[in-house]
C-alpha cells in the first residue's frame, strides 16, 4: 500500500515534466518562411517562342525539399524556385539548366551552387540570406542567370534563272577579262625575267663592247711597244 502511495507522486512528477517539456517545445517551434531563390532567363536571339526548363537539386539530406525542382520559364522572362523552411541551418542547393534536343541551339550548361542560411530573428522567428556562386568559380554570383545561343536559321533563299542575253554578256565580260589578265600576265614576265628587249639585240651589244674593249687593249699595248723601241 505504501509502494502504491510513493509511485502516484512520482506519476504525477513524471507527467508534469512530459507536460512541460511538450509546452516548451511548442514554444520555441518556429513559423514556417518561405525562401524565394529567383531566376532570371535571358532571350533567344531570332526565337521569340523559347522556353528554358530548369532543376533545382537538393545537396544535404537535411535540407528541406523545394516546393517544386522544376521550372519551366519563357525566355526574357523570370521564375523563381520556392523553399519552406522551419528551422535554421545551412542548405546547399544546385540550379542548372536541362538541355533539349534541337541541334540548332546551345543550351547553356551553367550550374549555380545556392547556398541558404537560416538563423534566428530578434523576435524568435527566422530570417535568411541566399549566396549563389557559379559552379567551377569562388566568386558570388550577381544573379542567377541562363542564355541560350541560336546557332544556325533555316533560310530558302530564291534563284532566278539566267537569260541568254546575261549568259552571253558574261562569256563575252569573261572572255575580256581572261586576255586582259594575258596581257598582263606577259608584261610582268617580261619585267620579272629581263626580257624587255630582244635577246639577240642584247647579244650583238655584248659582243660588239667585247669586241671594242679588245681593240682598244691591244691598240694602247701596241702604243706602249713603239715608245719603248724610240726611246
Amino acid at each position: 500500500m505504501k509502494l502504491i502511495k510513493g509511485f502516484v507522486p512520482a506519476l504525477v512528477c513524471l507527467l508534469s515534466l512530459l507536460f512541460l517539456l511538450s509546452g516548451m517545445q511548442t514554444v520555441f517551434a518556429y513559423e514556417t518562411i518561405r525562401v524565394n531563390i529567383p531566376v532570371n532567363c535571358l532571350a533567344v536571339n531570332g526565337n521569340n517562342t523559347h522556353t528554358y526548363e530548369l532543376i533545382i537539386v537538393t545537396e544535404d539530406d537535411n535540407a528541406p525539399k523545394p516546393v517544386s525542382d522544376t521550372l519551366t520559364i519563357k525566355e526574357d522572362s523570370s521564375g523563381t524556385f520556392e523553399i519552406d523552411l522551419t528551422e535554421p541551418g545551412t542548405y546547399h542547393y544546385t540550379i542548372y539548366e536541362v538541355a533539349g534536343s534541337d541541334a540548332a541551339k546551345q543550351y547553356d550548361s551553367s550550374r549555380y551552387n545556392i547556398v541558404v542560411y537560416a538563423e534566428n530573428n530578434e523576435n524568435d522567428g527566422l530570417r535568411y540570406s541566399i549566396t549563389a556562386y557559379k559552379a567551377g568559380t569562388e566568386s558570388k554570383a550577381e544573379r542567377i542567370s541562363f542564355q541560350d545561343i541560336v546557332l544556325s536559321d533555316t533560310e530558302t533563299t530564291t534563284t532566278e534563272p539566267a537569260t541568254e542575253a546575261d549568259t552571253t554578256t558574261s562569256t563575252d565580260t569573261s572572255t575580256t577579262e581572261s586576255v586582259s589578265k594575258e596581257e598582263d600576265s606577259d608584261i610582268i614576265d617580261n619585267i620579272l625575267t629581263g626580257d624587255s628587249f630582244p635577246a639577240h639585240a642584247i647579244r650583238l651589244v655584248i659582243l660588239i663592247s667585247a669586241m671594242a674593249a679588245i681593240f682598244a687593249f691591244l691598240f694602247k699595248r701596241n702604243q706602249n711597244e713603239e715608245d719603248e723601241k724610240n726611246e
